[in-house]
């Protein structure tokens, strides 16, 4: 039985690393969160978020060096860090016209990709309905243009809800869609 006593120690002293990375990764993930908000914040004021994205970019990568095992990468709070991580760095691309990199690009599962893409019509929406209510229709034209690019794509996804929850998000951004298109030809309209 001395060889059981070794292997269970060995089992806990594995198991107990696992779980410092994983709470360093829920830690890490909180702070990305915070500076997701952040950024998209400073995208709808208008401000230059170059330090911002960059220190995004730096918590990104400290939590993926604590995600190598699979129990800590598909942890529920890293899942949502990423995929708010997704949101704002396509919102900042399609903002500045940008290339938008991908989920290999950024080094995070395809999934929170792809649930970050989705998220971010809601945002451009904010940007779309901020600029009619500023008068600046030829700049909400602008966005709606590329929000109906990145909605054509996401309404093609095709994914069972076991890999991704992606029917959901899909009727969500049905919805904001055609609010906003419904506001744009309202606005269009008045402006005419």
């Amino acid at each position: 039985m001395k060889n059981l006593t070794e292997s269970v120690s060995a089992a806990i002293s594995e198991l107990s690393d696992l779980e410092s990375k994983r709470e360093s990764a829920i830690a890490c993930s909180r702070r990305i969160i915070r500076q997701t908000k952040t950024v998209i914040h400073g995208i709808h004021t208008g401000s230059d978020v170059k330090v911002e994205m960059d220190r995004l970019m730096e918590q990104m990568s400290e939590m993926l060096v604590l995600c190598t095992e699979p129990t800590v990468l598909c942890s529920g709070p890293v899942q949502d860090a990423m995929g708010e991580f997704a949101e704002a760095v396509i919102l900042h691309a399609v903002m500045s016209e940008e290339e938008i990199p991908g989920h290999m690009d950024l080094k995070i599962p395809a999934t929170a990709w792809i649930l970050g893409l989705a998220d971010c019509e809601g945002e451009l929406r904010r940007v779309i309905m901020t600029r009619l209510m500023d008068g600046d229709l030829d700049g909400a034209r602008s966005v709606f243009s590329r929000m109906e690019s990145i909605h054509e794509q996401v309404m093609l996804l095709d994914v069972p809800d076991a890999i991704a929850p992606v029917r959901r998000k899909q009727d969500i951004a049905r919805g904001v869609m055609d609010k906003t298109r419904s506001d744009m030809t309202t606005a269009s309209i008045m402006h005419r």
